[in-house]
This record gives C-alpha cells, sequence and structure tokens, in this order.
C-alpha cells in the first residue's frame, strides 16, 4: 500500500511539474498579433522596439520588446520577421502607388499636346536650359508615349545615366 501511495505521489508530482508550457505552446503567433493562451493578452508590434500589450479587459500597455514575455524565442524571431516583411511590401506598395500617381499627373500635365509638340518643347527647353527635373519629366512622358526609347534618354538629356530620375514630382505647372 506504502508503495502504491508513493508511485501515485510521484505520479501528481511528475505531472504538476509538467504543466509548465513552453514559450512556443503558451504564446500562439497569429496574423499580426502573439496571443497567450493562458490569459488571452494580445501583442502587437506596430513601433519599432515597442509592444503593445491588449489585456483581456481592454486596457493597454506599451512595453519595450525586450520585455516581452516571449522575447528571444524562436517565435519572436519568427514574428519579427513577418513584420519586417509587412512593412517591407507596405513599403513597396507605397513606392509603386507615388510612381503611378506621378505618372498620372504628368500623364494629365501634357494630355493636351501632341507627341510633336512635346519634343519641340523638350529641345526648345534644353537648349534654354531650363530645370534638369523639367527636362527629365518631358522625357519621361516621351518615353511613355513611345516617342523615344529609354536608350536615348542619356543622349538626349546630354547626362549618364545613372543620373537620370524619371519618378520626380514637378511641383509648379508647366507653361505651355
Amino acid at each position: 500500500m506504502k508503495k502504491a501511495i508513493i508511485f501515485i505521489g510521484t505520479i501528481i508530482i511528475l505531472t504538476s511539474c509538467s504543466k509548465e508550457k513552453s514559450v512556443e505552446e503558451r504564446y500562439l503567433y497569429e496574423v499580426d498579433k502573439v496571443v497567450d493562451i493562458e490569459t488571452g493578452d494580445e501583442y502587437i508590434m506596430e513601433e519599432e522596439n515597442e509592444i503593445i500589450v491588449v489585456h483581456t479587459d481592454g486596457s493597454k500597455e506599451i512595453i519595450p520588446i525586450e520585455e516581452a514575455p516571449f522575447y528571444g524565442s524562436t517565435l519572436s524571431e519568427d514574428y519579427l520577421r513577418y513584420l519586417e516583411e509587412k512593412m517591407r511590401e507596405r513599403k513597396d506598395k507605397l513606392l509603386e502607388e507615388k510612381k503611378n500617381e506621378i505618372k498620372a499627373m504628368r500623364r494629365s500635365r501634357y494630355a493636351s499636346i501632341s507627341d510633336e509638340e512635346l519634343l519641340k518643347q523638350f529641345q526648345k527647353g534644353h537648349q534654354e536650359g531650363i530645370e534638369m527635373s523639367r527636362q527629365m519629366d518631358m522625357i519621361a512622358e516621351l518615353i511613355e508615349r513611345g516617342v523615344v526609347s529609354s536608350e536615348e534618354a542619356p543622349d538626349l538629356l546630354e547626362i549618364s545615366p545613372e543620373l537620370i530620375d524619371f519618378e520626380i514630382e514637378i511641383e509648379k505647372p508647366i507653361d505651355n
């Protein structure tokens, strides 16, 4: 009987000790947050090196990332990689939107001008030495229309190809 009690006591002690969950078991990585499955707290990273903890009662607190209970685990590395990738995608998307906006503004700026007239305006402006950004803007529209090729642009602008930037914004309206 003593052996049975000792055996059962040992099993109880071992099972109670093994109930401590590892970081990977306790914290669940979801799409844009980490959730503590024991308390229900959510850990969301919106700023670099800061985590917003949303408690189950709705209260929020901001903690440094180093103080997050899962910091240093493979879970935090996966979460940080995910966030970095998401930020990179967002940055790329914003850059693409900005490029499209610049192209649309350029298209509307020169909509009433024919291809030949725009080429003449560029040549005249280039001879008169107007701002390089305006010259590049005109060349970019001429390339978009297929009047000149991107290989011809450096020769027409008389600059090296590395200096060309067609993603520029023109702030002042161009006189037609």
